[in-house]
């Protein structure tokens, strides 16, 4: 009985509450876009409305500081002659403010003496940054524009190796009759540095190296930018767990500024093991080691082991950095593995040697590869020997490889074999890949994929499975399995052509966070002569932004098979 007496007084208590309980509305008339914000961000009563222990007395003193908060908000924007109304009434528990204003007429400005001195008075970049600041006689008057143009006046000079600039005088005047302001600036640039010499401390790689690395020459204008991307080519170049690159300003001479590098290496030995998961591929598995610095000179190795449902390879490469370390390599690599696809099956080695620099924006890469492969393609077989020599030019636009919202990816490969140096087939072949990224508007990408390939042999029968074309699978045309299109022999199996088109073209939009939705249509086939018939895919898919790149699940329908059967692919990656 003790129990529901105490219930029951609870259960009155809380009826007492609701009844009491104050609720408070906020109307503010005659403002709209950033004066409504900027007046209900500092009103108190908007602040406070809600809150459970909102008393009589306090909304009254809230109430009467409202004029001068709103004045107060209006005042960034020019407004320092508003007129406002307010009105606070009662309805039994609820309570209605309400702000009637009238901002009137902005202030606006009148006298402007803006004023450059120092080395940097006549400097253009300077002199394009008061010319566009906005402050001119008749304009009203905004705080935040105000201050904005200061503090990239600032950065601007600074950016330009003024390290001293500052204001030597810095005056806003709103005029007594509150309409009119004047503003007088004087800025003072200070002297131009220049960056010094570069030196580099914490490492074993000759200097002669780390110099290739260095963006800019001594004596160039003095700019963060520029030490940033020494730091980022430094980073690159994955020799490095730490950099940190330090101006040494006090140390200047003549105005030139020395830089000090130092740099913290990796330890030389890093072990890798990942797994994952392809529709074209199956589960895999990879096993790794490399040394990021075999030596003084910078000479790289790695090795790994890899397993998955269609191959198994054994994988091992040296690099050796050139007189451009940071783009030119030597290198020397070799392969050992088994390949078995609903296709074909084979058993190959090879041993090739490749040089790889950068002209102007293209890498070229020119490659020799010895290679022996075992096959079986439906009902040919063969052990061919051959000597590749190979030339690939590529090029690839957009800054964030991961995730692009505007950038391209073009490859062209040359390769061929000759019975006359030591090779058991004779082919020339050419294949051109291409990938476009554009955002037409904010939320939504385009991507379009081509990939065209030609193979001239008399003899294709002697042409091992990887040097012949397949299509089909998640990076081809969708819907199909992996190499599962291409010419068939007598025994219905698919052997590969000496001809490849593929086209892509996909939407994808944006739906929430890192969630993306698709839609995609391929076209392509491996194909005997160019106007063979293209099998066609349509589908939807959808993405995951992830820290390795896109997580991409798309569901596929094979248009042009009769009985137009659905296929998933999934694949992890970066876009370009």
């Amino acid at each position: 009985m003790f129990f529901y007496r105490v219930l029951l007084g609870l259960l009155a208590l809380i009826s007492v509450a609701a009844a009491d309980q104050v609720t408070l509305e906020v109307q503010i008339n005659g403002l709209e876009g950033e004066l409504l914000d900027n007046a209900r961000a500092l009103l108190s009563l908007e602040l406070y409305r809600k809150e459970s222990n909102l008393s009589e007395l306090r909304i009254q003193r809230l109430h009467r500081k409202a004029k001068d908060e709103i004045s107060l908000a209006l005042q960034p924007y020019g407004y320092y002659l508003p007129v406002i109304r307010a009105q606070l009434t009662r309805d039994k528990q609820h309570w209605l403010a309400r702000y009637d204003i009238d901002p009137g007429q902005p202030t606006r400005w009148q006298h402007i003496d803006i004023v450059l001195i120092g080395a940097g008075n006549q400097n253009p970049l300077l002199q394009r940054s008061v010319e566009q600041s906005g402050i001119y006689p008749g304009n009203a008057i905004n705080h935040s524009q105000y201050d904005a143009f200061k503090k990239s006046l600032l950065q601007t000079a600074q950016a330009n190796g003024y390290l001293d600039a500052r204001f030597r005088e810095s005056r806003l005047i709103i005029q007594e009759d509150r309409l009119h302001a004047d503003v007088i600036l004087e800025f003072d640039t200070g002297v131009q540095y220049t960056l010094g010499e570069v030196t580099f401390e914490g490492t074993s790689l000759p200097p002669d190296m780390l110099r290739d690395y260095i963006p800019f020459k001594t004596g160039a204008v003095f700019s963060y930018a520029r030490l940033q991307k020494l730091q980022r080519a430094l980073e690159n170049s994955d020799y490095f767990a730490n950099v940190e690159v330090i101006p040494e300003q006090a140390q200047a001479i003549d105005q030139q500024i020395p830089v000090r590098v130092q740099l913290t290496p990796h330890p030389p030995n890093r072990y890798l093991f990942g797994v994952g998961f392809g529709t074209d591929t199956g589960p895999r598995t990879r096993i790794g080691w490399e040394n990021r610095q075999l030596n003084r000179f910078g000479h790289k190795a790695e090795a790994d082991y890899r397993i998955s449902e269609i191959k198994t390879s054994f994988n091992a490469l040296y690099r050796i950095p050139l007189k451009r370390a940071q783009t030119d390599f030597l290198q020397f690599d070799t392969s050992i593995g088994r390949e078995e696809t609903d296709s074909s099956e084979s058993r190959f080695e090879s041993l090739g040697v490749k040089f790889s620099f950068l002209h102007a924006v293209w890498r070229k890469t020119l490659s020799l590869t010895h290679r022996q492969e075992d096959f079986e393609a439906g009902l040919t077989s063969g052990d061919t020997v051959l000597l590749i020599p190979a030339i690939s030019f590529s090029r690839i636009w957009g800054g964030d490889r991961l995730i692009v919202d505007k950038g391209a990816r073009v490859e062209l490969d040359l390769s061929g074999a000759s019975t006359d140096l030591f090779s058991e087939a004779t082919f020339m072949q050419a294949t051109l890949d291409s990938k476009l990224i554009h955002s037409p508007w904010e939320n939504g990408r385009v991507l379009l994929r081509g990939t065209v390939g030609a193979t001239h042999t008399p003899e294709f029968d002697k042409l091992p499975p990887s040097i012949r074309f397949y299509a089909g699978g998640d990076q081809s045309v969708r819907g199909y399995d992996y190499e599962s299109l291409g010419p068939k022999d007598a025994s219905g199996e698919v052997i590969g052509a000496p001809f490849l088109l593929v086209g892509s073209v996909e939407y994808e939009h944006l739906i929430k966070g890192n969630w993306r939705g698709a839609l995609f249509y391929d076209v392509g086939n491996a194909i005997e002569h160019f106007n063979d018939p293209l099998e066609q895919g349509v589908g939807v898919g959808i993405r995951y932004q992830s820290p390795i790149g896109l997580i991409r699940l798309d569901i596929a329908n094979a248009i042009s098979e009769p009985d137009n059967p659905w296929r998933l692919h999934l694949t992890i990656g970066p876009d370009l």
